[in-house]
């Protein structure tokens, strides 16, 4: 082997060891951020532990589009998808929404939730909050929309945003999270800490804005636009 071909040789190695150093870097960083994201999701919404979360209503709502788009009922819809901790689902309909009622296997109500049609999907009510979710497009989105906080979630990526923040927080690449101010304050306090601040007194409330979890009985949600709502209760939305 002549002097230019192992010069290629080598510049081949170091090609491909950088290629798949990169890979690997990239790869590692996405699946931090996700942890970071599912982390934030648990603390900052115990409420929707353990039933609403994302994959699960995207699961619930493209089954339920692919046996019809009209809504009816009474029915029992057995091993509702998405839902594995329910052995059923009781459906009725009330005011032009089906009410659902997942329960054990003993009959036991373990959660309950209202869903509509969406032109992209369904929408899903849960108290005072309201989920969108996406099935048409490639990228699986659902966003969810409460007077006090929201989150968006697209194919795995979180963005959060808190009225008592006033901040959006992002799960990121870093050693901890993402938060970009969004208050029009010119005081220079860290948002981080404000922000992190914000997100103890969720957990230490129990996360019940609206005096209560995800059992609690099912209120219809408003039927205004959630990004109209942000609008007028002080938050600020983030376009996907």
């Amino acid at each position: 082997m002549n002097g230019g071909d192992v010069v290629g040789t080598m510049f081949t190695l170091l090609f491909v060891g950088a290629l798949a150093f990169i890979i690997f870097s990239v790869v590692r960083t996405t699946r931090k951020a996700r942890e970071r994201g599912e982390a934030l999701f648990k603390s900052m919404f115990p409420d929707l532990q353990p039933y609403f979360h994302p994959t699960k209503l995207i699961e619930y709502v493209w089954a339920r589009r692919a046996q019809n788009t009209e809504l009816h009922g009474p029915r029992t819809w057995a091993s509702p998808p998405g839902f594995g901790e329910a052995a059923s689902a009781d459906i009725d309909v009330v005011k032009d929404r089906e009410r659902v009622r997942l329960k054990d296997a003993a009959g036991a109500v373990l959660t309950e939730f209202s869903y509509d049609n969406h032109a992209e999907g369904g929408v899903i009510r849960v108290g005072k909050g309201k989920f969108t979710v996406n099935i048409v497009e490639r990228e699986r989105r659902v966003r969810y929309w409460h007077p006090d906080r929201e989150f968006k979630w697209k194919n795995g990526a979180w963005t959060f945003e808190s009225r008592m923040s006033e901040s959006s927080i992002e799960s990121s690449s870093d050693s901890s999270s993402s938060f970009s101010d969004r208050s029009s304050s010119s005081s220079s306090t860290s948002t981080a800490a404000t922000a992190a601040a914000a997100t103890a007194g969720i957990v230490a409330a129990g996360g019940a804005f609206d005096g209560g979890g995800a059992s609690q009985s099912w209120v219809a949600g408003r039927d205004d636009d959630s990004s109209s709502s942000s609008s007028s209760s002080g938050l600020v939305a983030t376009a996907y």
